[in-house]
């Protein structure tokens, strides 16, 4: 019902800021994204130019066009949003993740850096931030911000963490791998890379075990020794 007296409305003020956002905000609700870019765009031209309204509606079809996976069309939209909206973290976080699509990762990372600047409770911007990271090969970084965002969700909503906790686990496994390989290069630097199944003999296995916690020590007591003045 809402949603079509806010269609009736249109009808009689198109291009009514107002009602635009109302009617945005009803469909990004319902998850109706083809409606939503659809009216918006039929609208959008007849609004103010440059008002944070304009804005906002822009924002809302560059986050359909993201959900229907017309990711240059949302970087477009969503970069042009940014400039009418900088103080609005969202904006943000709907370029950052178009950006990612497109494998524009360096871009993505600071859109979504930026969103934690102006929100850094939004845990869903620190889930893409630990995305982003584990693609670009920071594995400890990734797990940093996948654990803020689980420590956030579950405050938020515990029972929408799920997919949080199994790239938290990518990121752990991949951590582990770093730190195997980087123990196996100290030991045998004139070997071939370790490959993640290698089965190696008891004693071997053993001696990477023993240079892996040698290495953490050693990362340890760095991280802890006093800095000189």
């Amino acid at each position: 019902m809402q949603k079509h007296t806010l269609l009736q409305g249109l009808q009689a003020m198109p291009g009514d800021g107002a009602l635009l956002v109302a009617l945005g905000g009803v469909l990004e609700q319902d998850e109706d994204w083809t409606t939503l870019r659809d009216v918006l765009l039929d609208h959008w031209p007849r609004m103010p130019s440059g008002s944070p309204q304009e804005g906002h509606v822009i924002y809302l079809i560059a986050k359909a066009c993201l959900e229907l996976s017309d990711w240059p069309q949302a970087v477009r939209l969503a970069s042009r949003a940014a400039h009418l909206l900088p103080g609005f973290p969202y904006v943000h976080h709907i370029l950052g993740r178009a950006l990612a699509r497109l494998g524009r990762l360096q871009e993505a990372l600071e859109a979504q850096y930026r969103c934690s600047e102006l929100e850094p409770t939004f845990a869903w911007c620190w889930f893409e931030i630990g995305a982003i990271a584990l693609d670009l090969g920071d594995p400890a970084a990734s797990r940093s911000a996948f654990q803020r965002a689980l420590s956030l969700q579950q405050v938020d909503d515990p029972d929408s963490t799920a997919i949080i906790r199994h790239e938290l686990v990518r990121a752990e496994q991949s951590c582990l791998w770093e730190e195997r390989e980087a123990a196996a290069r100290h030991l045998w630097p004139d070997r071939p890379a370790l490959q993640p199944n290698a089965h190696l003999p008891v004693l071997e296995r053993l001696a990477l075990m023993t240079e892996e916690f040698r290495l953490f020590l050693d990362k340890v007591e760095a991280q802890t020794k006093p800095k000189r003045p």
